[in-house]
């Protein structure tokens, strides 16, 4: 019966493993870092969140649409520990420059963002753009 119990046991901790394994990607699995997308636009957004932040940057084209770019991040604790904020990252509504990694999968609109930089000049990096 101690045996039963104990294989039960192990096969609860390791559909629990799985789960979280699946959960977590890599920047590299999920984004093709060779393929580095430029927008200039306005941060509207911050999904403030683990597992990943997501930052919406919204994008006009010559015609005046709008679209919005939902561009991935580190996760919350390593946004602290590097002393930035939801506030500092939506910039006060600043145009801002933006790279990002395209999603491998071709969704559209959806990135790992690499490095912004303010209207005013400040700027962060998340990822290397080289």
């Amino acid at each position: 019966m101690a045996i039963r119990y104990v294989a039960l046991a192990l096969i609860a901790a390791l559909a629990v493993a799985g789960r979280v394994a699946l959960a977590h990607h890599s920047v590299g699995g999920e984004f093709d870092v060779r393929k580095v997308v430029t927008l200039k636009g306005v941060v509207s957004d911050i999904e403030w969140a683990n597992p990943h932040i997501y930052i919406h940057v919204e994008v006009k084209d010559a015609a005046g649409t709008v679209t919005t770019w939902r561009l991935e991040s580190v996760p919350v604790a390593m946004m602290r520990k590097a002393g930035l904020s939801k506030v500092l990252l939506l910039g006060n509504s600043q145009l801002a420059n933006v790279e990002a990694y395209l999603a491998r999968d071709g969704t559209p609109h959806l990135g790992y963002l690499v490095n912004i930089t303010y209207a005013d000049g400040h700027h962060y990096q998340f990822a290397s753009d080289k």
